[in-house]
């Protein structure tokens, strides 16, 4: 069965740090990675899981995500800014699409009044080209997109898009508005946003797979990964 694994912890600086996988050892080794330079230790580190039914879309695991944060935020915790770091594709139906939850502002419109900062990776460095393609078409801001770490260094690819400070409000063309996403959402340009999401069906139910954002070819059987390093 499908689950969402959250590692997390305050830190001395005040960061949030949430590391949010579909693999229960990846969140904890990355949740250390980001607080371990705040003199952390890993016994310091929360965590908390979320089980997914089996037979589940885009909108059940948005939701499973938003509870799963909101039992962090409930513990009043003492932060001014989150850093979230996770699989791109979380609990996606196909690796190689997007979770679009993690691109239409969710998480910061979560975390109203805080800066939040996006670390989204995938082991597959094609999964990661097509995040940053786009990333790029709907001006995506506050983020860093990459390749895992252990990624075979010919690999490894990763871009960042800095904050923007300024906010539009845009109507987003999609199914289920008021289930999917809030209209508010950090742009460049709406017109591009509307365009890149009717291009990858981001925001088409998990059954449509045809119209899944973007298209990748599936994984091989076979494929030789680091031990620990999942999609």
């Amino acid at each position: 069965m499908p689950k969402i694994y959250i590692t997390y912890a305050a830190t001395p600086s005040g960061a949030l740090v949430i590391s949010s996988y579909h693999e229960k050892v990846q969140s904890k080794l990355n949740a250390f990675t980001l607080v371990k330079t705040e003199g952390l230790k890993s016994t310091d580190l929360q965590s908390l899981e979320g089980d997914l039914p089996a037979s589940y879309d885009d909108v059940i695991v948005k939701q499973k995500l938003l509870d799963l944060l909101k039992g962090i935020t409930d513990q009043g915790l003492d932060y001014n800014r989150v850093t979230y770091r996770g699989d791109l594709n979380l609990c996606t139906k196909r690796k190689e699409d997007l979770a679009p939850y993690l691109f239409d502002g969710t998480i910061n419109r979560f975390f109203a009044g805080k800066e939040v900062q996006l670390i989204l990776e995938s082991a597959n460095k094609e999964y990661v080209e097509g995040a940053i393609d786009f990333a790029d078409r709907i001006g995506f801001t506050g983020a860093v997109i990459q390749t895992k770490s252990g990624t075979p260094k010919e690999q490894e690819l990763s871009k960042t898009y800095p904050k923007q400070e300024r906010e539009m409000d845009v109507s987003v063309p999609k199914p289920k508005t008021s289930e999917l996403a809030q209209s508010s959402v950090t742009v460049q340009d709406p017109h591009v946003l509307s365009d890149a999401l009717g291009k990858f069906g981001s925001f088409s139910p998990a059954s449509a797979e045809t119209t899944s954002a973007p298209t990748k070819k599936q994984d091989q059987e076979g494929t030789e990964e680091t031990p620990g390093l999942t999609n």
